[in-house]
């Protein structure tokens, strides 16, 4: 455990944190944790997770959001796309991760990735599933997945994919 996880915890966001003191300095994902989280876990839209430093609970430090969904091979690279099916892949999607501007540069990024994916390969032993999609907001978070294995969608530049095959031989 490095010297930053030490100082922060990552559990389901609660009515404890306070979300409306979040900026990340990307507009969509303030209102998504503001106005739009809550919901999507009520209605199992997705499940959404926090980092919070363990000395102020209260205080949402980033987040990520995770839910189920399918890709299609086509979409792939060529290479990688005839080895399998034409019908959908089942994925798991990593559709939002933030971390609050006052907070950044501290790894918190990498940290919130990490325990996705390692939440992801957990419901692999359960269900059947092939890869972790993200949706990359602009270029410099394309470039930030990227660096971990991400390859970007021929047909979607900022969607990208992690075959799971990968995380789990990574660990």
């Amino acid at each position: 455990m490095s010297s930053v996880e030490a100082l922060f915890l990552i559990q389901l966001l609660s009515k404890v944190q306070d979300k409306s003191s979040f900026s990340c300095g990307v507009e969509a994902l303030d209102r998504y944790l503001k106005q739009q989280a809550s919901q999507d876990i009520k209605r199992h839209l997705a499940q959404v997770f926090v980092v919070v430093p363990k000395e102020r609970p209260q205080t949402i430090a980033g987040f990520y959001t995770l839910s189920a969904t399918s890709m299609q091979a086509v979409s792939m690279p060529e290479e990688l796309a005839r080895k399998f099916p034409r019908y959908p892949l089942p994925a798991a999607l990593i559709g939002c991760l933030a971390v609050a501007e006052y907070f950044q540069s501290q790894g918190l990024g990498k940290i919130l990735l990490a325990d996705a994916l390692k939440r992801i390969v957990a419901v692999r032993q359960s269900i059947g599933m092939f890869a972790a999609i993200v949706e990359a907001k602009d270029e410099k978070a394309k470039q930030f997945y990227i660096k971990f294995g991400f390859t970007s969608f021929h047909d979607q530049p900022l969607r990208l994919f992690l075959p799971l095959e990968t995380v789990q031989r990574a660990e």
